[in-house]
């Protein structure tokens, strides 16, 4: 019994291995393609990376709060199998998917615990939910109809607060790859399946439709690739070339009131973008262009697994000599906008300007701390030359009107005054604050009092 268990636990590890060697030869599979947050990133809001609606993949299964979707989610996969009659086919996936499951645990960094049949059942059901959400308002929806003229539940789902941007978290995902098993299988094969899935995605994230040429491997991957297209290669390349760019200063040190102060002008680059783009610098001129960002309650998000992933990219790909490969849009953004930011007086600045845009109500004391929190744990190496060489050149410009600078500078110097104020307050008014710091300090002139005492007795 124990050489047939033996015989039989070879022949899945090799079945399994060649499926694996398979997908890689493809490029179907990158491995380790789906990484977990970097502690340095996690512990400063490790809510942030957590699916506040719904779960895909091993991760968060299960999670308790969490399970309240999962009905619609069986919604979704209902609906999905009605098109296409696929009783019969879910079976055939079900098969296809269970030959890849190394291929599925070495897309993932951390070790999965879920059993071979666990694990296929998850990236079946996931699979489904999210070809539905796809699916749904596409052209495909009226080429395969719900019977009896049904509505897709998928259109409500996409209309749920936090359920895109739990779809683009980096610990949330499945790999793209059991999108394209599940379409062929139900839906029928494509001869360019990765770009069709990648296209029918883009709509959901609220991106325009726009033909991709790279190869993603997850739902963050493709949003992250949309962004990344914005940047101009030539740019980047001529910036890469000189080495001693990344030996200079990776900090902006002055924000946007000093730079206000020294002369430069600060203006909205006027570009269609739907997150995070290029910020230009022309040091002739003294003019800073920096594109609009809108901060919703999903921005800190969405904007944190970027960073998360950058840096899982640059780790892999650290000796790659590949362009693509060195972007960082999304945390030499944060960067940019934490060194710019220094008071609530920055933060009207740019609202003023109209670079800020917060749909968020937060307050500007709060978007201060939003802010600098973004770009805490970053790894300032992973600075793309461009803003590094951006950096220098305004740390390093001196100012056009002395006269103007000491105006804007004693304003600027007020506004922190307030805000130094402000923080005490605050500090005071939490719990017995304000009690603990005067008997702190009265134990310390008490203290001081003795030493003195003992060491400088009164005369008799």
């Amino acid at each position: 019994m124990d050489l047939e268990e033996e015989i039989s636990r070879y022949e899945r590890w090799k079945q399994s291995t060649k499926a694996l060697l398979s997908a890689v030869r493809k490029e179907t599979c990158q491995p380790y393609s789906i990484p977990v947050v970097p502690d340095n990133l996690r512990k400063w809001n490790e809510t942030a990376y957590i699916p506040k609606v719904v779960s895909i993949g091993p991760q968060y299964r299960g999670r308790r709060e969490l399970l309240q979707a999962e009905e619609i989610k069986w919604r979704c996969v209902t609906t999905l199998l009605s098109r296409t009659f696929g009783l019969d086919a879910i079976e055939k996936c079900m098969k296809e998917v269970l030959k890849l499951d190394a291929t599925v645990r070495a897309s993932y960094v951390d070790e999965i615990t879920l059993d071979r049949y666990a694990l296929a059942t998850t990236m079946v059901f996931d699979g489904c939910f999210l070809l539905e959400l796809l699916i749904c308002e596409s052209k495909y929806d009226s080429e395969l109809p719900i019977p009896f003229n049904g509505i897709s539940p998928g259109i409500e789902v996409k209309q749920m607060d936090y359920v895109i941007s739990d779809l683009m978290l980096l610990d949330n995902q499945i790999p793209i790859y059991i999108l394209e098993i599940l379409f062929e299988n139900l839906l029928g094969s494509s001869p360019q399946m990765r770009e069709l899935i990648q296209n029918l995605a883009l709509p959901v994230f609220g991106f325009s439709l726009k033909l991709m040429v790279k190869s993603t491997f997850h739902f963050l991957d493709i949003a992250y690739s949309y962004m990344e297209m914005g940047w101009i290669d030539k740019k980047i390349e001529e910036n890469v070339k000189d080495n001693k760019l990344t030996m200079q200063n990776q900090n902006l040190n002055r924000c946007a009131t000093r730079l206000k102060a020294v002369g430069i002008t600060i203006q909205l680059l006027d570009i269609n973008k739907n997150f995070i783009s290029t910020t230009e610098f022309n040091k002739s001129r003294r003019i800073l262009k920096i594109p609009k960002l809108v901060i919703e309650r999903t921005t800190e998000a969405l904007w944190r697994s970027f960073i998360a992933w950058e840096h899982h990219k640059k780790k892999l790909k650290i000796g790659s000599s590949s362009v693509v490969d060195r972007r960082s849009i999304c945390t030499s953004s944060a960067i940019l906008f934490s060194d710019l930011i220094c008071c609530t007086g920055d933060v009207q600045l740019l609202k003023d300007k109209g670079i800020i845009v917060d749909k968020s109500e937060k307050s500007n004391r709060d978007l201060v701390a939003f802010f600098h929190s973004i770009a805490k744990g970053v790894d300032r190496d992973i600075i793309d030359s461009n803003h590094i060489a951006m950096f220098n050149a305004m740390n390093t410009i001196s100012s056009a009107n002395y006269a103007t600078k000491v105006f804007i500078l004693l304003h600027h110097y007020f506004c922190k005054v307030l805000d130094w104020c402000y923080n005490v307050h605050t500090f005071f008014k939490r719990g017995y604050n304000f009690a603990f710091t005067i008997a702190g300090f009265l134990t310390l002139i008490q203290t001081c009092y003795a030493i003195v005492a003992y060491h400088f007795p009164k005369k008799q």
